[in-house]
């Protein structure tokens, strides 16, 4: 159980204390320098908030967060709590954040008088191929045509931290494959996440009958929603698709389709 939480985030001037003591959570928010501390107030809803927060396993965040190239400007948060069961963990970060953080914002808002932009956060890929392929035959498990239509579907969630690849050759059947991972999936979506808000400013003006078509959608954690469709063409695909999907490749290890 939850005995203390303290967060500080620079770019806001933010400070937000929270104490669980005599079956209540307290709370006091301060901003930019106030040097007289407001008294601690109840929050009300304390114990529900508190089983949010027991979801976004705090526990299990990394002691540091830190973007691959140091960034010009800084933007440092900081997290100290104290548990019960694990006593005290001190978290800072740097703009680079865990697989949790848009949740946890939203957490923090739910506290009177913080106000914080919700994540854009990558909650969810929806990838759909169709296709043909050649009927090799010579085999009583094959159907007579000589072109077998193929479908492969792609699906990362981040809520339930699996990604989950199937793909269902005409006549023949459906293979799956299935990823669960809450730590991997996350950081999955975080490694495509820039690659893949990248795919709305791109038109694909190609239009082929003979080539296959990949419809995609993307869920964000505020709400927005993308989709749209490309036609696959081998080297010739936009960097952002093909850096996208190299980073599945690498997270899916010996799996492989016709989407990667």
């Amino acid at each position: 159980m939850l005995e203390k939480l303290t967060f500080l985030m620079e770019e806001y001037s933010l400070k937000v204390e929270l104490v669980f003591k005599d079956r209540q959570l307290y709370y006091r928010v301060s901003k930019g320098s106030e040097e007289e501390k407001a008294p601690m107030q109840v929050l009300e809803g304390g114990r529900r908030w508190l089983r949010r927060l027991e979801k976004l396993h705090l526990p299990s965040w990394r002691a540091s967060y830190q973007p691959e190239t140091p960034p010009e400007v800084h933007h440092l948060w900081r997290l100290a709590f104290k548990d019960s069961k694990i006593g005290m963990r001190r978290i800072v970060g740097d703009q680079a954040y865990p697989g949790s953080w848009a949740a946890f914002i939203d957490l923090m808002n739910d506290i009177p008088g913080v106000e914080l932009h919700r994540v854009k956060q990558l909650e969810q890929v929806s990838l759909i191929l169709q296709d043909t392929m050649e009927n090799q035959g010579g085999n009583i498990y094959l159907p007579k045509q000589k072109r077998l239509a193929l479908t492969e579907k792609l699906i990362i969630n981040r809520g339930k931290h699996i990604l989950v690849f199937t793909r269902h050759k005409q006549g023949v059947g459906t293979e799956r494959h299935a990823f669960d991972s809450a730590r991997n999936v996350p950081l999955l979506l975080e490694r495509i996440a820039a690659q893949a808000a990248r795919f709305g400013s791109q038109s694909d003006t190609i239009a082929d009958d003979y080539l296959p078509q990949v419809e995609w959608k993307l869920v964000w954690h505020d709400g927005t929603e993308d989709s749209g469709s490309y036609t696959m063409r081998g080297e010739d695909m936009p960097e952002a698709w093909k850096e996208f999907m190299h980073e599945i490749e690498l997270f899916t290890g010996n799996v492989r389709g016709r989407i990667f």
